[in-house]
Parts: C-alpha cells; structure tokens; sequence
C-alpha cells in the first residue's frame, strides 16, 4: 500500500509559493530594489527548496511502488494527486497571467507620468515574475512526472497513441484520464 507515500507527497504539495508582493511594501506606498531583490531571493529559495522536496517524494512514491504490488485503489489515489496538483498548477498560472497583465497596465500609465521609475519598476517586476514563473513550471514537470510514474505502473497503459505534434501531446497529458 502506497498510502503513506501519498499521503506524504500529498502534505508537500499543499505548501504554496511565497506571495510576490508584500503587503507591509505596498502599505508603505512603494517596493524598493532592496525589498524587491529579497522577494525575489525568497521566491528563488523556496523553488530550490519546494523542488528538492518534490524530487525526494516522488522518489519515496517510485520505491513504494515499486516494491509492493500497486492496487487498482493505489492508482485511484495517485490519479486524484495528479488532477489536485494540476489544478493547482492551472490556477497558479492563472493568477500569474492576471497579475502579469494588471502591472503591465499599471507600468503603462506609470511610464507617462514617471518614466524612470516606471523602467526600474518593470526591471524589477520582471524578476519577480521570472521567479513565480519559475514555481508555475517546477509544479507542472512535477505533474509530468507523476504521470509518467502512474503510467509505468499501470497495466492498462501500456499502449496508447503516438503523438508527432506536441500540442496534441500536450493536451492528452493535461486530459483528466492521461
């Protein structure tokens, strides 16, 4: 039984990304290099660390699975771990891509009142979201390979189509049945 495992890599995947603005920052109206460099320090840390973590997990699951016989109930479980975590991941991306466009905007009308800090600002917006990209793909590679670990364990999926185009593929990973 693989429940110990799940239950393990399941408690590590609930932990979130730290917040790429800070409220204290933005209650005392501005975020300066020095605060924005250490937002992006901390974001960078803890996509070291998350990812770290997720290999470890991932590896404990393979060896639990691949020491004992995996049940259909062990997949079921792994499957419901597969579709929290790229919901998750979809929404994560989600908030990115709209807080992405909000400061582009903002920038936008910044540039004409104050054009310098409006170029420092993007400099250092582009960092933080460089880091927050960076947590949106560490989750989806992890998805990946969950899935290819799920695959390598179930009978059932040792056929399937071949895929020559990688948007195709792409779409059959993210079905809820991959």
């Amino acid at each position: 039984m693989i429940d110990a495992a799940l239950i393990d890599l399941t408690h590590h995947l609930s932990r979130q990304p730290p917040a790429i603005v800070s409220p204290s920052l933005v209650a005392r109206g501005g975020v300066t290099a020095r605060a924005s460099e250490r937002l992006v320090r901390d974001a960078e840390r803890w996509n070291a660390d998350w990812a770290r973590d997720a290999e470890t997990q991932v590896e404990a699951l393979r060896v639990r699975l691949d020491a004992e016989p995996v049940a259909a109930r062990d997949l079921h479980q792994l499957d419901r771990l597969i579709d929290l975590l790229a919901d998750q991941t979809d929404a994560q991306a989600s908030t990115f891509r709209n807080l992405e466009k909000r400061t582009r905007r903002f920038l936008k009308r910044m540039k004409v009142f104050a054009p310098d800090d409006a170029t420092r600002l993007a400099a250092e917006r582009d960092r933080l979201f460089a880091a927050y990209a960076r947590s949106c793909l560490i989750r989806f590679e992890l998805v990946m390979a969950l899935r290819a670990l799920r695959a390598s364990h179930d009978p059932a999926s040792r056929s399937g189509p071949v895929f020559t185009d990688p948007t195709t593929l792409e779409e059959y990973l993210r079905a809820p049945a991959a």
